[in-house]
């Protein structure tokens, strides 16, 4: 009788330690969070929870099945690593909540759990750490609160944080992007939406000390819940503040599409093509107070046909509205990050047989 009281008071003590690491929905932080180095792709249904620091170390997952990443949860990216979820029954579902984010960062990162990689404090988290994650073809994916940070390898050309593809219904929604590579010369931003058709959305998200923070392509709706500064530092922006749009590696073009963003502008050109035909019959209101500018990628500059006539562009005329350059510092600020005020001439908006709209809020066109 004497070894009863320690065998259950060790049981006891045992199940207590089980459930303090079992994860608790309603308060994510509550346990000790073990590191698990992710070494294979998913195959099978799969849930990361907030117990667990997952650490892609030298794996470049792929995601076959879906792959349920809970509120509270970190991933962790060695160099050059990231994730990409396979076309079929590949599936990315993060499901963050306000006060419980999903991260996804830099193993140098020991702000968020601590020093993963085990180096004490010899590196720090940069910009550029690790890669992006990217839905490819799949559809379906949710990023939904959470933190995306360190991200964009080899920044100079290919800075992109999350690329959300070309599937359908994909939406990234309250997430933060933040301190991701790209200068001013990037081709791709913290958000990659060129592909996405237009079921595909970005909601509520905020964009700081990124290259470029958003790119779309000519089949996405943007509207204007998107956050372009520091919540916390209104001064700290991103490189290039604006919403760049890729004309040329995209799905067609929606039939009815709307741009309500005012706090930044709507950028053509500059690296991607040097013209957008609108599709006949296809039809993009623009919001009040939205600008658009136009780089001068190659002579002759920027432009834009409408063959169906200016109709094809509601609210051209609308209050505030601005069709100017992509160096016009006075309109949304100083969006190419130059520092200085030099706009460049771009060609214009026109209609079938070479004429020229010469509306009173068009800037700097050459026609």
């Amino acid at each position: 009788m004497k070894n009863l009281f320690p065998i259950a008071l060790l049981s006891a003590l045992l199940l207590f330690s089980s459930a303090c690491n079992k994860p608790d929905n309603n308060n994510p932080g509550a346990c000790t969070k073990e590191v698990v180095i992710v070494g294979a792709s998913i195959d099978a249904n799969t849930t990361w929870d907030s117990c667990h620091i997952y650490y892609c170390q030298t794996t470049f997952p792929g995601i076959s099945a879906t792959l349920t990443i809970q509120a509270g949860t970190i991933v962790k990216f060695g160099a050059q690593k990231g994730m990409v979820v396979n076309a079929g029954s590949g599936k990315l579902l993060v499901e963050g909540t306000a006060a419980h984010p999903v991260i996804f960062t830099s193993d140098k990162d020991d702000s968020h759990g601590g020093d993963t990689n085990g180096d004490g404090t010899a590196t720090s988290a940069q910009k550029g750490d690790w890669q992006f994650i990217t839905f490819g073809t799949s559809s379906g994916n949710t990023i939904s609160h959470a933190e995306v940070l360190y991200a964009g390898y080899a920044s100079a050309t290919y800075e992109q944080a999350v690329n959300m593809g070309n599937g359908a219904n994909n939406s990234v929604k309250s997430t933060v992007f933040a301190h991701n590579a790209g200068g001013l010369d990037s081709k791709f931003a913290a958000l990659n939406m060129s592909g996405c058709p237009q079921s595909s959305v970005a909601l509520w998200n905020t964009f700081y000390d990124n290259g470029h923070p958003l790119i779309i392509g000519t089949s996405t709706d943007i509207d204007d819940s998107n956050t372009f500064h520091n919540p916390s530092n209104p001064s700290e922006t991103n490189a290039c503040n604006g919403i760049f749009v890729d004309c040329v590696h995209n799905q067609d073009q929606a039939d009815l599409m709307t741009w309500s963003e005012t706090v930044v502008a709507f950028v053509l050109g500059g690296w991607s093509g040097n013209s957008w035909s609108f599709d006949a019959g296809k039809y993009l209101t623009l919001g009040n107070d939205v600008v658009i500018k136009f780089a001068r990628y190659t002579n002759p500059g920027f432009s834009i046909l409408l063959p169906d006539g200016d109709g094809q562009l509601a609210n051209h005329d609308g209050t505030g509205v601005q069709f100017t350059s992509y160096g016009d510092d006075t309109e949304k600020g100083d969006t190419n990050g130059d520092g200085v005020t030099t706009p460049e001439l771009w060609s214009g908006i026109s209609y079938p047989g070479i004429n020229w709209y010469q509306w009173s809020n068009i800037y700097y066109q050459e026609h």
